[in-house]
């Protein structure tokens, strides 16, 4: 009986050649692999023609989603080489790690959390990839090129490299770099497990054993210096929770990263290049570097190639490397390639070193329902292809929600965005494209969103279903008001006719309790949207139109009062909740919303108990709702005397000037009057000022800016010049004021 044990470096491209070579030189007739039982039944689909790597086995808790790992799995990793060596060959494959179970119901800490690779001190990083610090030791950034420079070209029989690097590994444990405490017990237990585990397939009768895992493990595993008697004293008692397992398809970019499961892989795209052509590889990576940037109509010719080549080997050998690394083959394709432009590798790093890969899995592999019907709708609309990690449009010209598939598309979307599985970002546009009849949505998909799918699957079986009883249990646990509008608002774009009555009457009831007036304010906008969008979507808002008929009366009794009793903070921002309810009752077109908000503003104009900005900007919507310029210039007088305050007149200006600077432009009357305030300010106050001035007119467009530059100059001012008879030094005193306020 031999046991053979065959340490790796996960996601190795180099551990897997390695290994491949001992398994065919073993003939094992059982392999034993770094993995838990859990996963033993998804083994068998390794060898599916539908399973394309990179994926991930995802193993969970159905009672309690918080408890979830990932094992990621690419074809450069060992355990899946010895995984497809096992199935063609007919050899059992047994998963002998500790059971996710149990790591569980004992509280462990799982080892395939993501961690961020900087934050590793060193024993994390010896313990999570041993192979990788000796390559490091050893010059060498890249561990994958150490291990193919030490052991690859090795003449002797393949598993005596693995004999050296079990030899290796006992030196570094001698060297009891081990942490204490929690995480060393975690560590005890999973050896003791995976001891167990060895004696089992010895007992069994197998003659052949190789043992797949981890390096670090394997001083571990010689079990003549670990009795069976202690082991099972160490593993007695361990409880256990049932947990469920799948195949999700993975990425490179998620493969990247730290994980427990082995180090994360800095370079999959290279590794993935390592391994199928390790002779070529170099030449073979900037030839595609090539490809990529004439791709991008950028200057890359053979010749390129060719230098860019040598300079890599030359950056080896300068460092003392056999071979070049991810890290010289970057730097001398920059510097041949872009002259040391650093923009433009941002590609190369993406597509050629992490890479843009993602897996797929079998429709026959056993998913959740909401997972079934999720993926049924997405081939149904037509969106599977923009099922990869990229970010991209979906149709440049926006869904036309009048047209029932793509309103059946952005339905869809707006369901899973309730579930929490944002694949859809909804962009808004201004100008022409803003409009309720479309919507534009650019798309990029997550591996994680199937976790997102388990863990939103408590809700129903189905989008619909899930979405529904989701929003629901948002409902009642709303806290405000505006909480709510916003919930219904999602809920009418994503169709959910079933829950819409409840969130009225959640609605109507927080809104007669509501006295808050600014609250009040902020639903008002979103009702208003809300109804809108029922022009486009069918919808019957009836209860709506009167639930608004009860708010916009009670805003506008309340406002005045509300208004008088807040400081500069709380003005400012009700100067905004002001602007967008303006905007929403202008839009609603109701003219006795309209008549009843006119008699506030003009209240609120003409109040000296509101701040300033507020004031202002009343006047200023006075304005623009038609009121006479002679009303309104006798209120910017009034606000602009000797007798107000200066601070305070600033701050009615900037709530006047708000959004455009055209009425300056085309009304000579408003021009004039602030022009006399402006000049009469006094210097040491007006340097005070000027920062509050110069932000009200910073809003306005540049050619606004430049008009008035020009009327300065040439219009109204030099009338007023003959007319008061202002001598040369008072127009440039004004025009240099003028350019000072505008910028």
């Amino acid at each position: 009986m031999q046991i053979h044990l065959l340490g790796i470096r996960h996601h190795g491209p180099g551990s897997a050649k390695s290994l491949l070579k001992a398994l065919h030189e073993i003939q094992p007739d059982v392999i034993l692999l770094e993995g838990t039982e859990e996963a033993d039944a998804l083994m068998k689909y390794v060898i599916h023609k539908e399973l394309k790597p990179p994926v991930a086995v995802l193993i969970y808790n159905p009672k309690e989603l918080s408890q979830a790992v990932y094992y990621p799995y690419t074809e450069f990793s060992p355990e899946w080489q010895a995984i497809k060596f096992g199935l063609e060959n007919k050899v059992p494959i047994v998963n002998f790690d500790l059971p996710q179970g149990i790591r569980f119901a004992e509280k462990l800490e799982s080892e395939t959390q993501f961690e961020d690779v900087k934050q590793l001190d060193i024993y994390d990083e010896i313990r999570r990839d041993p192979l990788g610090f000796m390559g490091k030791l050893a010059g060498y950034d890249d561990g994958e090129r150490w291990w193919e420079s030490t052991f690859e070209h090795y003449n002797g029989d393949a598993t005596e490299v693995f004999d050296k690097i079990l030899l290796l590994m006992q030196t570094m444990r001698e060297e009891k770099i081990i942490k204490k405490g929690k995480e060393s017990e975690e560590e005890d237990l999973r050896e003791a497990y995976m001891r167990k585990c060895l004696r089992d397939a010895v007992k069994s009768g197998y003659q052949r054993i190789a043992v797949v895992c981890g390096a670090w493990h394997t001083p571990a595993l010689d079990l003549d210096l670990y009795p069976a008697k202690a082991d099972n004293a160490l593993l007695k008692g361990l409880t256990k929770v049932k947990m469920n397992a799948t195949w999700i398809p993975w990425t490179y970019d998620r493969i990247s990263r730290s994980s427990g499961y082995g180090a994360g892989v800095i370079s999959p795209a290279w590794y993935k290049l390592l391994f199928q052509n390790a002779d070529d590889a170099v030449i073979k990576w900037m030839t595609k570097v090539a490809q990529l940037f004439r791709e991008e109509d950028m200057d890359a010719s053979s010749a390129h190639v060719i230098e860019a080549v040598r300079l890599a080997e030359t950056l080896a050998a300068m460092r003392g490397l056999q071979l070049p690394g991810i890290d010289e083959l970057f730097e001398a394709a920059q510097t041949v390639f872009t002259q040391g432009e650093s923009k433009a590798f941002e590609l190369v790093n993406s597509r050629l070193v992490i890479g843009e890969e993602m897996g797929d899995v079998p429709t026959e592999i056993a998913s959740i329902p909401l997972q079934n019907d999720i993926e049924t709708q997405i081939k149904t609309l037509r969106l599977a292809k923009y099922k990869i990690p990229l970010e991209q449009d979906i149709k440049k010209e926006g869904l036309d929600l009048r047209n029932e598939f793509d309103r059946k598309q952005s339905v869809l979307l707006h369901r899973l965005c309730l579930l929490g599985i944002n694949w859809g970002k909804e962009k808004s546009y201004s100008g022409r494209e803003k409009t309720t009849m479309k919507e534009y949505w650019s798309l990029c998909w997550d591996p994680e969103f199937v976790f997102k799918m388990i863990e939103a699957s408590i809700w129903g079986n189905t989008v619909e279903q899930a979405a529904s009883n989701l929003a629901l249990q948002q409902a009642k646990a709303a806290e405000n008001l505006s909480e709510l509008t916003d919930l219904l608002q999602q809920v009418i774009k994503a169709k959910l006719p079933d829950v819409m009555d409840d969130l009225l009457f959640f609605l109507r009831d927080s809104a007669s309790l509501t006295k808050d007036v600014p609250v009040l304010m902020r639903t008002v906008p979103n009702m208003v949207s809300i109804m809108r969008y029922g022009d486009v979507r069918k919808s019957d808002f009836g209860m709506l139109e009167g639930l608004l008929k009860e708010i916009v009366p009670r805003i506008c009794i309340g406002l005045p009062t509300a208004a008088a009793s807040m400081d500069d903070d709380a003005s400012q921002e009700l100067f905004q909740l002001i602007v967008a309810l303006n905007q929403a009752l202008n839009l609603h077109q109701d003219d006795g919303f309209k008549s009843e908000w006119l008699n506030v503003l003009e209240l609120l104009s003409d109040s000296n108990a509101v701040k300033g900005i507020i004031q202002g900007i009343s006047c200023r919507l006075l304005f623009d709702s038609g009121t006479h310029i002679d009303i309104i210039a006798k209120k910017m007088e009034f606000a602009l005397s000797k007798a107000a305050e200066v601070n305070i007149a600033a701050s009615w200006i900037q709530g006047f000037l708000f959004g455009s600077g055209l009425l300056l432009i085309h009304n000579p009357q408003l021009w004039n009057i602030l022009d006399t305030w402006v000049l009469s300010i006094k210097p040491e106050l007006f340097q005070e000022l000027l920062p509050l001035l110069r932000r009200s007119f910073s809003e306005f467009s540049r050619p606004e800016r430049e008009r008035m530059l020009s009327i300065a100059k040439n219009g109204q001012l030099q009338q007023k010049i003959k007319e008061q008879a202002f001598n040369k030094d008072s127009v440039n005193l004004v025009i240099g004021t003028l350019k000072t306020l505008i910028g």
